[in-house]
């Protein structure tokens, strides 16, 4: 008897289900509080305000600022954003479908229904797409309404835009999640872990041996053709015709001129080549996501189950050094932290963002050297260190909001067990946001300091950044902790998700609001003492005294008001 329903009743029961659930969510979004869906809607107003205003000064500039080779700059910068961009729509597709795929509660129990595999793959490759997509439209928007504004085009640009669009995240996504399918499938084979670490490590010595540095004191000196030459012979790669980014880069720029035959070329060979791969991945990768899934369930080898002790014992015993000496903590809570560092450590997902955020900003400040240029001014020296110290405060306000938030969210329908422990719910929620604050500490504190051997700063410098540092990763722990008991969201077993809902927006507004209060009142007062010359060191009843203390009780509050108002609700907390 076959129970298989049609394709097209499929697809019209998930996204009749999808609908329904996205104007649920919307209704009880405006009912739950009308004061932080106008708190939202004015932070998105506002960022494309702002940076369409940046935007289109930058773009002002290098057009008209640079007699001669405005035009050739704007056109390489085109180029090389949207070469990078699609590789970031490949790799957030593949993480995200890491999730999608084999990390969800949904996908588990739809492989148990009369679906064949095929058929579940391509519906949840399009959940995948979207969840990996729409932060591409939303952070890439002011720029192109920046670019229409300049070359003084209509409202159909943003339109047309958007229909490019398409084929070109459509080409990423596909590549991605067949890429994270080819990639689980090695993981899970001993020759397998072998190529792709072989594989890594080739990529790294072959991207050593492409991408060196560049000897910035040369560029004092040096005149405006040799300079450009050098910078139009590293992007090169950036412009080779045969890329997706080229495509959508000419079909932008022939927009901004007027030459709609360009831009109707490039979006049928985009369309085509987007079409042509959706079809090989979503005809082809069906039994690929069955064997996949089945692996990542079973934890086989070749039919050898994996010596699970090999793997779990090291993450636990080095939990227990990590959250061992913090007495002040019962022992069922440092027993429960121990156990979320498992957790976190064995899905692939949480901990290949952590450490490509952290591996990219290490890069940043293992480069700061190389930058000479003008760091022998006070001045600069004086930017570039809290620059620093803004960048380190949105990516660690990025973290806490990814990782943090969803970790209540997260023990779903389990909470009831960790409520059986002979320890308050209160004194677990507490655990959880010291151990942020400790693990958020130590890492954001030792890159900063790292950035100052480059920099030279004084010490006086180096005291305020560095307790600046840990006060941001307090208060941010307590945003990000607070924030998620708040709203949690116990039906939904993937971090990714639980974070692009209402709370973790509501929750990454907040850490972005703090980190730029936060920087303003230390960079501001402290830039200007630098470049007098005056005294930066700790006093009582001093100016450095008062940013010490304004700085201190701020992150104190911050951190604590969120967490005292989740204290109040766990005491409500139907379990």
């Amino acid at each position: 008897m076959n129970l298989e329903i049609s394709s097209r009743r499929f697809y019209s029961i998930f996204l009749w289900a999808w609908k329904q659930q996205t104007i649920h969510r919307m209704r009880q979004m405006i009912e739950q509080s009308r004061l932080m869906m106008s708190v939202i809607g004015s932070f998105i107003i506002g960022y494309w305000i702002f940076f369409t205003w940046v935007f289109y000064r930058g773009l002002s500039f290098v057009q008209y600022g640079i007699p001669g080779l405005g035009d050739i700059l704007v056109v390489r910068l085109f180029y090389l954003l949207f070469a990078l961009i699609f590789v970031m729509l490949m790799i957030s597709t593949g993480i995200v479908g890491y999730g999608v795929f084999f990390r969800n509660r949904e996908t588990d129990w739809l492989q148990t229904m009369p679906i064949s595999h095929a058929r579940l793959f391509r519906w949840k490759f399009i959940e995948a797409s979207l969840l990996a997509s729409w932060a591409f439209v939303f952070l890439s928007g002011p720029l192109l309404l920046a670019y229409g504004m300049l070359q003084k085009l209509s409202l159909w640009f943003a339109l047309e835009v958007l229909l490019l669009y398409l084929p070109f995240s459509l080409l990423a996504n596909a590549l991605g999640a067949f890429g994270i399918l080819v990639l689980v499938r090695l993981w899970h084979s001993r020759w397998g872990r072998r190529v792709v670490l072989a594989g890594a490590v080739l990529g790294l010595a072959w991207g050593y041996a492409v991408f060196k540095p560049i000897d910035v004191n040369a560029l004092k000196e040096a005149e405006i053709v040799p300079l450009m030459n050098m910078l139009l012979k590293n992007t090169r790669l950036a412009a080779t015709p045969l890329l997706p980014s080229y495509w959508l880069a000419s079909s932008v720029i022939g927009l901004g001129d007027r030459l709609w035959a360009k831009p109707a070329f490039f979006f049928a060979v985009m369309l085509s080549y987007a079409l042509l791969t959706c079809w090989l991945v979503l005809r082809y990768s069906g039994q690929l996501f069955y064997d996949d899934a089945s692996c990542v369930q079973d934890r086989r080898m070749h039919g050898r189950v994996i010596a699970t002790e090999r793997f779990v014992s090291p993450l636990v015993w080095s939990g227990r050094i990590l959250f061992g000496w913090m007495r002040w903590l019962e022992r069922p809570v440092r027993c429960i932290l121990v156990k979320d560092w498992i957790t976190f450590w064995r899905d692939t997902a949480q901990w290949s963002q952590f450490a490509i955020f952290f591996g990219l900003l290490g890069f940043y400040f293992l480069n700061i050297r190389n930058l000479r240029y003008h760091l022998d001014d006070r001045f600069w020296v004086s930017v570039v260190a809290f620059l620093n110290l803004a960048s380190l405060g949105l990516i660690l306000a990025t973290l806490t909001t990814r990782f943090v938030f969803p970790q209540f969210s997260l023990e779903g329908r389990r909470l009831w067990l960790i409520g059986l422990a002979p320890v308050s719910l209160r004194r677990v929620v507490w655990g959880k946001f010291w151990a942020s604050a400790v693990s958020s500490c130590a890492i954001t504190v030792a890159l900063m300091f790292f950035s100052f051997s480059s920099l030279r700063l004084e010490a006086g410098m180096r005291w305020i950044i560095g307790f600046t540092v840990v006060m941001m990763s307090i208060g941010l722990s307590g945003i990000a902790v607070g924030t998620g008991v708040l709203f949690p969201n116990m039906k939904q077993s993937n971090a990714a998700q639980i974070v692009s809902g209402f709370g973790g927006t509501f929750c990454l507004i907040l850490s972005l609001a703090y980190v730029a209060c936060t920087v303003v009142i230390v960079a501001l007062p402290m830039h200007l003492r630098y470049m007098g010359r005056a005294s930066l060191e700790f006093q009582f009843a001093s100016a450095v005294g008062v940013i010490y203390t304004i700085t201190f009780v701020t992150s104190i509050m911050t951190a604590f008001l969120p967490m005292r108002l989740a204290e109040k609700k766990l005491d409500h907390l139907e379990i």
